[in-house]
């Protein structure tokens, strides 16, 4: 399990606590998968796949996880379990991570959590924080970040216990014109010191779930109250401000970049339900292009998966990225066994003979084999780096990764805008 601040140029601290939250261990797969499955490096799925499998160890005996652990000695210091702060997006992203890598494990953790967590924290659609070993409650308070839920359960079709759980969040947001942070379900109120609204995403993020889910008008209809809410407490000469008391409407001097990020985000994406990160709206109306080794794979035709920040990642584009890397690995496996013998001098380049038996083309011979898949016959500018490389190699000879395995055009290179994808070249 991972420390909870890490200095990239010289280590853990020193001073660092080993105590961090349950999120902080177990919020990695998407981005780490992704890189390695972009890069053909395995090294970070393979960390976060850990972090993953040393958390569910150390769940309780009632199926339950805590709000705090310490890495070193796997002990909870703070063993309130619940889906809020310091947890939230743990479950989510064993649930994003189960689609977007189609990997079953993953779903089984989350649906052992799940049950556990519908026994003994629900409480009339609500969910409560309990004692992670007992399931006594603990605090029965209501927080503003649980508001991820009801969207990650129409994820897994369970649209009738989401679509309760939201009306729960949204009568409070009726109630104040926002979600303070924590709300007493017992009292009906704030909590004290605890009734500010820093313009948070997450009942945004369910209602554009639940909508494309449903297609029930109540999810606009809210989005509508959101936007004019907004728009009307905390709108500022220079941008929206965090609110400080939902009480009163009291100010702060700060907007968070999650406002940007994620809420505006959702918000858009609620209204616009052709947009193309939904895939088109009508079928087979997407902005998709072709793409893999030779042009197999469909990217950018929806499904995204959107990060606990709300960057989407394509599933489409990992699969290509991935099986392309796999079958050069398993190309070079194959060439690695025909490699010269030792002490046999290498043929120069350009000569346009092989040997008998030789299957395939040394780098720099002129001539090409006919089916060859990685450039096109008759080509003449210089093909890009990963597919002039050579992919044998002499033995004893280490060769770093590619930088990127999948020959698509770089995701650094497009730009959408209004749904259009633009080159960096326009």
């Amino acid at each position: 399990m991972p420390y909870g601040t890490v200095n990239l140029l010289r280590g853990v601290s020193p001073s660092e606590t080993p105590v961090t939250c349950t999120a902080g261990v177990g919020t990695f797969i998407l981005e780490f998968a992704a890189l390695s499955r972009l890069t053909g490096d395995p090294t970070f799925e393979s960390a976060a796949r850990r972090a993953l499998t040393a958390l569910w160890s150390t769940r309780s005996d009632i199926g339950l996880v805590g709000n705090h652990i310490d890495i070193v000695t796997r002990k909870w210091v703070a063993q309130d379990a619940g889906i809020g702060a310091g947890v939230d997006s743990y479950f989510e992203y064993l649930v994003k991570g189960a689609i977007m890598l189609q990997d079953q494990e993953l779903l089984n953790m989350f649906r052992a959590y799940d049950q556990a967590i519908q026994n003994y924290t629900r409480f009339d659609d609500w969910y409560l924080w309990v004692q992670m070993h007992k399931g006594s409650v603990t605090m029965p308070v209501f927080q503003s970040l649980e508001a991820f839920w009801p969207g990650l359960q129409s994820l897994l079709g369970n649209l009738d216990s989401a679509a309760r759980t939201f009306q729960n969040y949204y009568s409070v947001w009726r109630q104040f014109g926002g979600l303070p942070e924590f709300y007493s379900i017992t009292q009906g109120y704030t909590v004290d010191k605890r009734e500010g609204y820093p313009l948070r995403p997450e009942l945004m993020e369910s209602a554009m779930y639940l909508f494309r889910a449903t297609g029930d008008h109540t999810y606009l209809q809210f989005g509508l109250d959101a936007v004019e809410s907004i728009e009307r407490i905390a709108k500022t000469p220079c941008g929206y401000a965090s609110v400080k008391d939902l009480r009163d409407h009291q100010l702060d001097n700060r907007m968070e970049s999650f406002f940007l990020a994620e809420t505006i985000k959702y918000l858009y994406l609620l209204f616009d339900p052709s947009h193309f990160l939904h895939g088109g709206g009508v079928e087979g109306d997407g902005s998709w292009e072709g793409g893999g080794a030779s042009g197999q794979c469909v990217l950018g035709a929806g499904g995204f998966i959107f990060n606990t920040e709300a960057h989407p990642l394509d599933p489409a584009a990992l699969h290509c990225c991935s099986r392309h890397a796999q079958e050069r690995r398993e190309l070079q496996h194959l060439l690695l066994g025909l490699t010269v013998p030792a002490g046999q001098s290498e043929r120069p380049a350009g000569q346009s003979e092989r040997p008998a038996g030789q299957s395939e083309q040394p780098a720099g011979q002129s001539e090409q084999p006919a089916g060859q898949s990685e450039q096109p016959a008759g080509q003449t500018e210089d093909p890009p780096p990963i597919q002039s490389e050579s992919i044998a190699l002499k033995p004893g000879e280490k060769k770093a990764p590619p930088p990127l395995s999948c020959p698509v055009q770089p995701f650094g290179a497009r730009l959408a805008i209004l749904g259009q994808v633009f080159s960096d070249d326009t």
